[in-house]
């Protein structure tokens, strides 16, 4: 008999595609460079994401690189419009199911995710996460990117908000280079969602990094509650 209180989430690939934030992203600096330079909207958009798809760094500056156009300032404000747009990104209808589940059950709903606040904060909004979780942790707000995940600090606090014993929260994410060897260490549940969507990639080694449970979808988690509660 398992007595879970809490699920607790990471965001980006786990709760939400990331490439559907990337690609809103791009379409909205799209537009901004196309008021700015003589390219147009629907070009800059294709070029970025076939930047992207070839390698995920510096897509903005190789871009502009591309075009021969140097000017930093244009590359500045260009980051900045990504980091801070208001993203069109939403929510799976089955991961809202399953979301309105875990609330109406009584759980504690927490997410704990990585990046710039900024950006982390506008996708929970778009996305709505608020209307369903308790407690949110942006982990770069906890004193910059060392308190990233796989830093143990973000799931603590996590546990300390809830007033719950690790063995009683399930950790569920999808990245197997951080996400679950801070919570095994800790005596949390953890599960991986098996993404093959995902924009990184899910393959480790080290056993220690393994997450106890593997699922296709989050679906799947109302069945593993509902077989542990049994």
């Amino acid at each position: 008999m398992h007595n879970i209180k809490a699920i607790i989430f990471d965001l980006d690939d786990t709760l939400y595609q990331e490439e559907d934030y990337v690609k809103s992203g791009f379409k909205y600096v799209s537009n901004l460079i196309e008021l700015k330079t003589a390219l147009g909207a629907d070009y800059v958009y294709d070029q970025l994401l076939l930047l992207f798809e070839n390698d995920k760094s510096r897509v903005f500056n190789r871009f502009l690189e591309l075009q021969e156009i140097t000017d930093a300032e244009l590359e500045s404000l260009i980051i900045q419009e990504y980091r801070h747009h208001k993203p069109s990104i939403s929510l799976l209808p089955e991961n809202i199911e399953i979301l309105q589940w875990l609330k109406n059950q009584g759980f504690m709903i927490g997410i704990i995710t990585d990046g710039r606040p900024e950006g982390q904060k506008n996708k929970i909004e778009a996305l709505g996460l608020y209307d369903y979780c308790n407690h949110v942790i942006v982990t770069d707000e906890l004193g910059g990117i060392e308190f990233r995940k796989p830093n143990k600090i973000g799931f603590i606090n996590m546990l300390t908000h809830f007033k719950i014993k690790p063995d009683e929260a399930i950790y569920l994410g999808d990245n197997p280079t951080k996400d679950f060897v801070a919570c095994n260490n800790l005596g949390m549940k953890t599960i991986m969602l098996v993404n093959g969507k995902g924009l990184y990639s899910q393959e480790v080694e080290d056993p220690d990094y393994f997450a106890n449970i593997s699922i296709q979808s989050l679906e799947e988690l109302k069945t593993i509650l509902e077989s542990w509660e049994s």
